[in-house]
């Protein structure tokens, strides 16, 4: 499925919650869901700067694909990550580059 089909999927999701809060348990619920990111990716060069949050960003290239994984020390921050990794992992980095 294209990068659109994946954020269109995902915004016909959290169309389906009429309170801001039942979004923000959603992403709560996401964060949780989240694939553990191995140890040895939580390093300073996978380290997002900015983020009040510590949030790990972990990219690997198989030679076609991206594969992205993430952890965070905040679980509302987790769900964010897990819904960027569920509409750009597994593409081409031109699709990524593409996509807006």
């Amino acid at each position: 499925m294209s990068i659109e089909g994946k954020q269109q999927e995902l915004i016909d999701h959290f169309g389906f919650f009429s309170d801001w809060m039942d979004k923000y348990e959603e992403i709560i619920s996401m964060g949780k869901e989240l694939t553990v990111l191995d140890e040895k990716y939580k390093v300073d060069e996978n380290l997002i700067r900015g983020c009040q949050s510590r949030v790990w960003l972990h990219a690997e290239f198989d030679g076609n694909l991206i594969h992205f994984t993430a952890d965070s020390d905040a679980v509302i921050t987790k769900g964010i990550a897990n819904l960027l990794i569920r509409a750009y992992s597994d593409h081409t980095p031109q699709e990524i580059l593409d996509s807006s």
